[in-house]
């Protein structure tokens, strides 16, 4: 884009005080100083800069010939996608009369051999989609994402998986098919709680037999699970292992087979805190119990008696 043009866009966009709707004096004013810092810009090679500047004077102040300077400058920055869509959104917004018409129509048929479309081929929904690092949309997308040729870096980020980026290279004119092969969902936590705080009472209760033998009971049920559930992770393990050796397998059976691996492994590890807790419990309720039969101390009628139990 010459300075020329530019400086002749300038004059339009001071000139002129309407779009469809009154702008204020003020806005006109802020939106003509982002302008003119666009064209010092620009003229200083500043093409990045100068599109900041020129964006902020059309969001301000909306106006189709300043769609044409921010066409040229988004092509000197060899964005050609960007530069197309803003090129045949001028030539939609202006007349068969307005200015730069047939240079720009000239552009658009150049920039359309510098492009290249992906589609997404996915199910997942709800994932945002960006090319090098702009956003493009949120799946499903009902339309092919337009890009410029050469390699694009596409991003997408799903709620509750991590984020898969891919380079992808475009030629001009091709419709490139991409299956991203999403990360599988994260794995639903285990959350173990705390056994509730066992009631305190007035008077001391001595430990009896069938304390006893409750805690021993849940402490080899507990380990019974844990041995159980080890196993299951050990024969899960084993078939994942298979898979990953086996031809042909998809991706969706190995994450599928992973995550139950994973969960089972989980469950395994928590099973054996909990064993581990409840041998502990026992012991100690046995050990107190067995104190307790040696020797009880109580208070009598007449003093302090002193009784055995065998």
């Amino acid at each position: 884009m010459r300075t020329i043009a530019i400086a002749i866009t300038l004059v339009t966009v001071v000139g002129t005080t309407s779009l469809g709707h009154a702008q204020s004096d003020a806005g006109r004013r802020e939106a003509s100083a982002h302008f003119q810092r666009g064209v010092e810009l620009y003229n200083d090679g500043d093409y990045r800069g100068a599109l900041v500047e020129f964006k902020k004077a059309y969001a301000i102040w909306p106006r189709a010939n300043v769609l044409y300077d921010v066409g040229q400058t988004e092509f000197q920055l060899n964005d050609y996608a960007a530069a197309l869509k803003t090129m045949e959104r001028y030539l939609a917004e202006t007349g068969p009369n307005a200015a730069h018409r047939s240079e720009v129509e000239a552009t658009v048929e150049t920039l359309r051999g510098r492009v290249g479309r992906i589609a997404l081929m996915t199910s997942v929904p709800d994932c945002e989609v960006a090319v090098d690092e702009q956003p493009a949309g949120t799946t499903p997308l009902q339309q092919r994402i337009l890009v410029s040729v050469g390699a694009r870096r596409l991003t997408m980020t799903c709620p509750g998986r991590a984020a898969t980026t891919r380079t992808i290279e475009v030629a001009a004119g091709e419709l490139v098919r991409l299956d991203p092969k999403l990360a599988p969902p994260a794995p639903a936590s285990l959350t173990l709680r705390a056994p509730a705080p066992t009631p305190t009472v007035d008077a001391p209760r001595l430990t009896s037999k069938g304390s006893v033998a409750a805690a021993w009971t849940v402490s080899a049920v507990l380990a019974a699970a844990t041995i159980g559930v080890g196993a299951a992770t050990l024969v899960e393990q084993s078939r994942l292992s298979q898979l990953k050796s086996t031809f042909p397998t998809t991706r969706e059976q190995l994450d599928a087979q992973s995550n139950l691996t994973l969960g089972l492994a989980i469950a395994s590890d928590a099973l054996a805190v909990a064993s581990l807790v409840a041998i502990g419990v026992s012991t100690y309720v046995t050990v107190k119990y067995h104190r307790e039969r040696k020797l009880r101390l109580g208070l009598a009628g007449t003093g302090v008696a002193v009784a055995s139990s065998f």
